[in-house]
């Protein structure tokens, strides 16, 4: 069986690089003398430049035969192309939680541990929400010593927060505990779920860290919602991916809205003296995980979302503190939803925040 899985490694690039040379010499439309660029414009890359114009206008099955391609190395080997870690039963996962701590992690607590200090400076009290790997959670599909490397991390990050004495919420066990532990994160996306969201919430509720308040909601409940996994276009086009077991993702979405009341609870409230943020990533500021709607009805309290996609959880609390509305009217409670992952980041504290893995969104 070993042979045929190492030859069917060789086969696939065989099969593509003599599709590319039928291609080549059949479709492609190279430029004549004249097109040509200068000798200047050559060194300055011009003409790799005019070549990639070519191919990109010219090949007729460029994109369905890379998700071809895909596909059949997905059947053939299990794998998808750099970037994705392709688990049991059509489980789909980010190399990023598998990256080396390349930077010092004491460097990102003792950032923190900073953060901290400014914002009880304030009066405002930080409590962290650290996101656990995927490989770390749904453990039973992944590659195993890969989410034990995963789970050191994430115990590491813990115990450094606890030594800084700053307030955090072990979501780990929340997220492998809840009633649906299946359910935590999407199969081929690289987020939670909303009951995973929801199973958070409740813990932070549970915990003690934030004194629950006594606001109601109103809730509502969406149409489910279907979507491609983020990771799916590391393996193949969204149109095959049903074909080879990577069925699109469901979500039933909710929000919660606060009722009006007599002490003058309103959708702003979060931006007064004794408000709720919530500043993170993708996982909490996108709609189709409900984790700051989880939050509100766990709490008891209205949660203004400062989270942004993107940028990683360090650049829009480091934003947060240079605005206005930090100076003017410090909260009375801001929760860090932070993925553990992006501690193997080495540009998680630059100005502009994490660099995209390629040219996916995996992760935020």
């Amino acid at each position: 069986m070993q042979p045929i899985l190492r030859a069917s490694r060789f086969l696939l690039p065989a099969a593509f690089f003599s599709y590319a040379a039928v291609v080549n010499l059949g479709y492609a439309q190279f430029p004549g003398r004249s097109e040509l660029p200068s000798d200047v414009e050559l060194l300055r890359g011009g003409l790799t430049a005019r070549l990639d114009t070519v191919y990109r206008k010219s090949l007729p099955h460029r994109d369905p035969a890379i998700g071809m391609i895909g596909a059949l190395r997905y059947l053939a080997v299990g794998e998808g192309r750099k970037g994705v870690l392709a688990g049991e039963d059509g489980w789909l996962f980010t190399s990023e939680e598998v990256r080396p701590l390349s930077g010092d992690l004491d460097l990102s607590l003792a950032r923190i541990a900073r953060v901290r200090d400014r914002l009880e400076a304030a009066g405002t009290r930080l409590v962290m929400v650290p996101v656990p790997g995927k490989l770390d959670v749904m453990v039973a599909h992944s590659d195993r010593e890969a989410a034990q490397g995963v789970a050191t991390l994430y115990d590491a990050f813990l115990a450094g927060l606890r030594s800084h004495d700053v307030p955090v919420l072990n979501a780990r066990s929340a997220l492998r505990g809840g009633a649906e532990a299946e359910l935590s994160f999407f199969r081929t996306d690289t987020h939670w779920t909303p009951e995973g969201a929801e199973d958070v919430a409740q813990a932070l509720a549970a915990s003690g860290l934030i004194d629950l308040g006594d606001s109601e909601f109103d809730i509502e409940r969406l149409s489910p919602q279907e979507f491609t996994g983020d990771l799916v276009a590391y393996v193949t086009t969204e149109d095959l991916a049903p074909s080879i077991g990577l069925a699109p993702e469901v979500a039933s979405p909710f929000t919660a809205t606060a009722r009006a009341a007599d002490d003058g609870l309103d959708i702003f409230a979060g931006t007064e003296a004794g408000g709720t943020l919530l500043i993170g990533t993708s996982y909490s500021a996108n709609p189709t995980f409900s984790f700051a709607e989880a939050l509100k009805l766990a709490l008891r309290r209205d949660v203004l979302n400062l989270a942004e996609e993107g940028r990683g959880p360090a650049r829009p609390m480091l934003d947060y503190l240079a605005s206005p509305d930090f100076r003017d009217a410090p909260p009375e409670v801001v929760i860090w939803e932070f993925p553990v992952r992006y501690l193997t980041d080495p540009a998680l504290w630059d100005a502009q925040g994490p660099v995209k893995q390629g040219t996916v969104k995996s992760g935020a």
